[in-house]
């Protein structure tokens, strides 16, 4: 009975996870941009162009059948042309069965605008997810729900910058910190444990801090090497919306740091509860330095990741690495410095704090 009670959520997830495949792929009705299933393709042509810097790709045009599924349309048969390259950097072949959208160029004319992957990526977070929820218990759950929660918090964040004036982006993204940061570990850790709140007060020291020098640097420079206006797709101020940018990776780096270095000073203050303070300072350090190599060398390597399509491309179409770094990179590689100011802060702010509570509840002992 037990082997089949271990078994059953595995079966649910599974079953959940395959529903809504089928589910998502009979939702175009949902949409109200036009959405056409795949019926046919040929390819009707290929070729190859190449540039002034060498860079050579093979194109192909396919003529491609689609039957509509929704609109007023729904159940007409269509033809449209797509043509794609091997980068496939701007379009993308389609096959027999894609589900994609459309959009009309005039009133005979369709064309292939993206294809639709609900029907892959929502099913695949539906089974990761519920991986974590079967794995982790009560933990899981909380971790999902603390996720959540953040999302919508993000989605109110947002919506409130884009129906008030411009500049507001830094200081709404600072109150949503404040609220995600309580949140998240509050419902992972418990709102009443008092190691969640020392972990919460070094998150908003370490970031405040990492922020106020980083603001302190940039008004003493005059922001001389600053390039805001390169950041894409800006729609309004630039410096507010990086400065929200970057509070965002300071305070998910700073919290990873912060999270692991207190629980391993009240976890070792707990064996030991005569540790003096040179010793819990020197256990700070210690923790604090371990991590401190492995989280910036992570936050420098998630960077290059991001910045791996764009630097290529620019290079291979004959920029030198200065015109490269400076367009795609400086503003990143900023961000990922203000972040290891902020890891580097994590620690005097969590040995302090901590040391604080300690003084705070020996004082309370005493008194009771």
């Amino acid at each position: 009975m037990g082997k089949y009670k271990r078994i059953l959520p595995w079966v649910i997830l599974v079953f959940i996870s395959l529903l809504s495949v089928i589910v998502l792929r009979h939702n175009a009705t949902m949409y109200n941009t036009p959405i056409g299933e795949v019926t046919y393709v040929q390819t009707s042509k290929t070729g190859r162009s190449s540039d002034q810097f060498g860079n050579n790709v093979k194109t192909t045009t396919q003529r491609v059948t689609v039957k509509l599924l929704n609109t007023t349309h729904k159940g007409q048969v269509l033809t449209i042309v797509n043509t794609y390259d091997s980068a496939m950097a701007i379009n993308q072949p389609v096959k027999p069965h894609n589900q994609i959208f459309l959009s009309r160029a005039d009133d005979a004319t369709w064309q292939f605008k993206t294809l639709k992957r609900d029907a892959v990526w929502v099913p695949v977070m539906i089974f990761v997810l519920g991986i974590l929820i079967i794995s982790m218990g009560r933990a899981g759950r909380l971790t999902v729900l603390s996720l959540g929660i953040n999302i919508l918090l993000f989605i109110v964040t947002v919506t409130l910058d884009l129906v008030t004036d411009n500049g507001n982006i830094f200081w709404l993204f600072m109150i949503f910190s404040v609220i995600a940061a309580a949140l998240t570990l509050g419902l992972v850790m418990g709102f009443k444990n008092r190691q969640m709140w020392v972990i919460f007060l070094t998150v908003l020291t370490a970031t405040a801090l990492a922020l106020l020098i980083s603001e302190i640097v940039f008004t003493v420079t005059k922001q001389n090497g600053l390039h805001f206006e390169l950041m894409s797709y800006i729609t309004q101020l630039p410096k507010p919306l990086f400065m929200a940018m970057t509070l965002v990776g300071v305070l998910g780096a700073v919290m990873d740091e912060a999270t692991d270095m207190i629980a391993t000073l009240f976890s070792v203050q707990k064996e030991r509860p005569d540790m003096t303070i040179r010793e819990i300072i020197a256990t700070g350090r210690h923790v604090g330095q371990e991590i401190f190599g492995a989280l910036s060398n992570t936050l420098f390597l998630i960077f290059m990741a991001e910045q791996i399509p764009m630097a290529i491309l620019y290079l291979r179409n004959g920029n030198n690495w200065g015109f490269t770094y400076m367009m795609n990179m400086s503003l990143g590689m900023i961000q990922t410095l203000i972040s290891a100011i902020g890891i580097v802060l994590t620690v005097p702010a969590g040995i302090i704090w901590v040391l604080i509570v300690r003084k705070w509840q020996r004082r309370k002992e005493a008194l009771s």
